[in-house]
């Protein structure tokens, strides 16, 4: 059965109202409204070991609002608390994951040094993503552009169904593309691939983010949101310890090697290896 770490509403810590909706009985979804008017939003919902950030702007086709990029970072946070939650999905609503920034802010948010905040708080919303500490998993439905790029990118998997559409076309409009953003673009597809891209702003179907490594597997639109959920049964199965060092490592962090030392004394270990000599599937709790 579904759940939600929170149904009230209050004010979060990035201005914005956390309002608890029961979508059926057992579920609230948590969302985001800024001002009590929705005006994009980031949706919150947990089922089982799973949770789920919807980017929602209907209007826009998902395009990210400064206030949108605010909420991310607590949401993260709320998604783990309490150690349930062994994967998180970052999809859009509507079949379209995220077109972007929401250029409509940039006249008043991103001219001349008013740049510099709105740039933080894009900065903290991937940050959060990627120092989650559960695996992330990207779930891309129709454009993803730009801002959106950039947050798939904090993904540790990323699914695309085959109407996905990528671009980086920062250049068409005279913005600074951030540049963790262009870092992790160069890691993910290469230097010389990132350099087309960004170079030339041109969009690429998702046959094509597969070929250069962009995503991971693309599926027929309609299968999209099963092959997801199975993926993340796979990931929800495995021991949390291993795939806490694991993703440590792969980014390069100091702390990777004391994380991966201590699984050899954690009792997953030992219910994993009980679990292989009894011929069935383990049970991990995290410790």
């Amino acid at each position: 059965m579904a759940s939600t770490l929170r149904s009230a509403t209050s004010p979060s810590r990035s201005g914005a109202h956390r309002v608890g909706r029961r979508d059926r009985p057992g579920r609230v979804t948590t969302m985001i409204e800024i001002g009590g008017v929705a005006n994009g939003r980031v949706h919150l919902s947990v089922d089982g070991p799973v949770a789920t950030l919807v980017l929602d702007d209907p209007v826009r086709r998902n395009a990210m609002g400064s206030d949108m990029y605010a909420s991310i970072p607590e949401l993260v946070t709320d998604a783990v608390a309490g150690g349930a939650v062994r994967v998180l999905v970052v999809r859009g609503a509507n079949r379209t994951f995220c077109a972007g920034s929401n250029i409509a802010e940039f006249a008043d948010r991103r001219l001349g040094d008013a740049h510099r905040g709105y740039d933080r708080i894009e900065h903290e919303a991937a940050a959060a993503l990627e120092a989650s500490a559960v695996p992330v998993v990207a779930a891309i439905h129709g454009a993803c552009m730009g801002g959106g790029v950039s947050l798939a990118l904090c993904a540790d998997l990323r699914y695309a169904a085959d109407d996905a559409v990528f671009a980086v076309p920062p250049g068409r409009l005279g913005v600074g593309y951030p540049v963790d953003a262009t870092a992790r673009l160069a890691e993910v597809v290469g230097r010389a691939t990132a350099a087309e891209l960004l170079l030339t702003a041109r969009r690429i179907d998702a046959a094509e983010a597969l070929r250069i490594g962009l995503v991971h597997e693309v599926v027929p639109a309609d299968n999209l949101d099963r092959v997801v959920a199975e993926r993340c049964a796979d990931v929800a199965a495995l021991a949390p310890l291993t795939l806490r060092a694991a993703r440590a490592a792969l980014a390069g962090r100091p702390d990777a090697v004391e994380l991966a030392a201590a699984c050899f004394h954690s009792d997953d270990l030992r219910e994993g290896l009980a679990a292989f000599e009894a011929g069935r599937q383990p049970e991990f709790r995290g410790r």
